[in-house]
């Protein structure tokens, strides 16, 4: 080959190694790649992203960035897509780094799988990286704030003053350590009498419970025999008022004919109606009833706003040996928003003890005397009433006074828990012979609108008579009335 041969050779072969060098180096599109698509993506700023920066789908370079332009105050970005790669809506950009110095790329999220494809022409919403300048800015400023706070503990705690104060601090959590061990020691026997007598009210509860719920099925048993018994009457009731109905539809009929004569001035009535003096006569009186209908509607409005709550409960009292237990049916009258009374017949295990002295003298015939005394000590009927007028305080705090089984005494309740517990205290008896006044703890649960269960004290101040009390029992509105006396209408029919 003749050197002119082969230098053209070698020409050539450089050219070819050239081109693709371009081809790699320029990412020129040939066969496969030809088919790429372009997307356009939005950044507030591209800092550290030039032309050619790679893109990237999950760390894998899918296509490279095309051009940046300025659109406005954001960095217009378009990226070129290799073939095969589709977008969806929601997708986003990020630029980002390799690493904490590496250089910048366009990282894709494509979207939601199950979101539908991208439309052509849709701009990304891109996100920009923190600059590094604002990360040493943040560093800086924790740095300042690091020195003051070095610098204040360095003013309070450095020298012998603050040598001293945590001397003094070490010395109170010292004593406070010792003063805690001590408390314990001195308190654990009363810590362990309340444990067991947490155990001995459990066990009591345990037994009682199953008698308790015993006598709430025997009332309910009765509640059911008087609605039975009282059937007949519902429905004699609704056959009279079905008669009643009659009987003022005919008198609708005739009381519409006699007007009707009235009004065509027929007999001395229309006549004396159509006369002007008597009908102004007649409405100056239609003017005084109407003022007195007025007024009746008042008062019959106010009553229409009463509100009835019926409620029966009973309770055990385990430390009273003689019919431990007591039950109370009773009924709340709200006759506005801020007054109510009760009134209760309370079948109470012990009654009212009265005790009594009587002094006897005796004179002999031979002039000398001699006094004797007797005490006796009497019980009433176990049968009391509770007769109270209540009022409602703001936050959920009531007032209530009157008799207290059948005894003079006052009466306060707190609401809690979105009225659902309820504490009450009552002090009545005041005249009671050798006993303070009878005290009752008590709090009250709801365990649904109508079911609630109740626990506390009953005469605490009197050794003979004072025992814990659990209960329950069934309260019922108006709503709750009516729908009973409905339901025993419907049986009746």
């Amino acid at each position: 080959m003749s050197p002119t041969a082969r230098l053209g050779a070698f020409l050539l072969a450089a050219l070819v190694i050239l081109g693709v060098f371009i081809v790699k180096i320029e990412e020129i599109p040939i066969g496969a790649k030809g088919d790429r698509t372009r997307v356009q993506a939005a950044f507030p700023s591209v800092a550290g992203l030039d032309a050619k920066s790679p893109v990237r789908i999950a760390g894998v370079r899918v296509g490279l960035v095309e051009k940046i332009e300025l659109d406005g105050a954001r960095a217009l970005v378009t990226l070129v897509l290799d073939a095969g790669i589709g977008l969806r809506q929601g997708a986003t950009a990020e630029v980002t780094s390799l690493g904490m110095l590496g250089d910048k790329y366009v990282e894709l999220y494509p979207g939601p799988l199950d979101a539908p494809a991208l439309q052509p022409g849709t701009v990304l919403v891109g996100v920009s990286p923190v600059a590094f300048d604002q990360v040493l800015k943040t560093a800086n400023d924790m740095g300042g704030d690091l020195r003051e706070v070095t610098a204040s503990l360095r003013k309070s705690l450095g020298g012998d003053e603050g040598q001293r104060r945590i001397d003094e601090i070490l010395e109170n959590i010292r004593q406070l350590t010792a003063d805690t061990r001590e408390m314990v020691r001195a308190n654990r026997e009363n810590v362990d009498a309340t444990v067991a007598n947490f155990r001995s009210f459990s066990d009591t509860l345990k037994t009682e419970l199953p008698r308790l719920a015993e006598k709430l099925n025997e009332m309910a048993d009765r509640i059911d025999g008087v609605v039975a018994e009282n059937r007949g009457n519902l429905n004699d009731s609704l056959a009279n008022i079905k008669d009643l109905s009659g009987r003022l539809r005919v008198s609708a009929d005739n009381l519409n004919d006699i007007t009707g004569k009235i009004n065509r001035g027929e007999g001395s009535i229309g006549k004396l109606i159509n006369d002007e003096t008597t009908v102004d006569n007649l409405n100056n009186t239609l003017k005084s009833v109407e003022s007195g209908v007025a007024s009746l509607k008042n008062t019959i409005g106010r009553a229409e706003r009463w509100k009835l709550d019926m409620n029966v409960r009973s309770e055990a009292l385990p430390s009273i040996e003689e019919n431990g237990s007591r039950s109370t049916f009773g009924l709340d009258l709200h006759t506005t928003d801020k007054r109510f009374f009760r009134l209760e017949l309370v079948n109470s295990p012990v009654g009212r003890r009265r005790t009594t002295t009587e002094v006897v003298t005796t004179i002999f015939p031979d002039g000398r005397s001699e006094t004797t005394s007797r005490t006796t000590v009497r019980s009433t009927d176990a049968s009391s009433v509770n007769a109270q007028v209540g009022y409602h305080l703001p936050h959920d705090l009531s007032v209530r006074a009157g008799l207290f089984e059948s005894t003079g005494g006052v009466g306060v309740d707190k609401a809690l828990l979105g009225r659902k517990l309820r504490l009450s205290l009552e002090a009545y008896d005041f005249n009671r012979d050798t006993q303070p006044p009878h005290l009752r703890l008590e709090g009250r649960y709801y365990l649904t609108r109508n079911l609630f269960a109740y626990t506390g004290w009953d005469d605490p101040t009197w050794s003979k008579g004072s025992s814990v009390l659990f209960g329950g029992g069934v309260s019922w509105g108006d709503e709750d009335l009516k729908y009973l006396l409905g339901t025993a209408g419907s049986f009746g029919n």
